[in-house]
C-alpha cells in the first residue's frame, strides 16, 4: 500500500460569493478523477492537500457533493480533514455513487476536536482504494467538497 501527495492547484479552489454563502458554506474545492489517479494496487491512497486553514479557525459546516460519480475501480472513499485527522470533517464514504453527502449528523464537522484551533492547519482529502482496481484505473468522476471555514479573529 502506497500513498501518493497531491496539492489541488488554486484554480480549483474558491471563496464562496455571498450569494453562494447562504447555503451556511464559505469554501469550495473541486477534485476530478485525474487528479487522483495515481497508486497501482488496490489498496492505495491519495492525499489531496486542499491549503491551509486561517490562523484560529472554526470550521462549522462540511459537505461532499459529488457531481460525477467516479468510475474505474472497484472501490473508492472519501474522508475529509487534516492532515493530523483524516477524517475530522467527514468520515469515509463513497465517491462511487453521484449526489451530495450528508452525514447522519447533518452537515456538521463529524468530530468536535480539530474543527477548530488556534494555529492553522493543514486541510486534506483522502481518498482510499478499497477493493479490486486501482487509483490508475480511474475512468471517470467529479467532486466538490464545500467547508464553513472562519477564521475567528474576523469575528466581532
Amino acid at each position: 500500500m502506497g500513498d501518493t501527495p497531491i496539492t489541488l492547484g488554486s484554480a480549483r479552489k474558491s471563496t464562496l460569493s455571498n450569494q453562494a454563502r447562504a447555503q451556511g458554506f464559505t469554501h469550495k474545492f473541486k477534485i476530478l478523477y485525474t487528479d487522483i489517479d495515481e497508486g497501482s494496487t488496490a489498496t492505495d491512497t491519495v492525499t489531496v492537500n486542499l491549503g491551509n486553514t486561517p490562523t484560529d479557525f472554526v470550521i462549522t459546516k462540511a459537505l461532499v457533493n459529488v457531481t460525477t460519480a467516479f468510475a474505474g475501480t472497484g472501490g473508492m472513499t472519501i474522508q475529509v480533514g487534516t492532515d493530523s485527522t483524516a477524517d475530522n470533517f467527514i468520515g469515509a464514504i463513497t465517491v462511487l455513487t453521484a449526489g451530495p453527502t450528508i452525514s447522519a449528523i447533518g452537515a456538521a464537522p463529524k468530530t468536535l476536536a480539530g474543527s477548530f484551533a488556534v494555529a492553522a492547519d493543514v486541510l486534506e482529502a483522502l481518498f482510499t482504494n478499497s477493493s479490486s482496481g486501482s487509483p490508475s484505473a480511474l475512468t471517470a468522476g467529479e467532486l466538490d467538497i464545500y467547508l464553513a471555514m472562519h477564521d475567528a479573529n474576523d469575528l466581532g
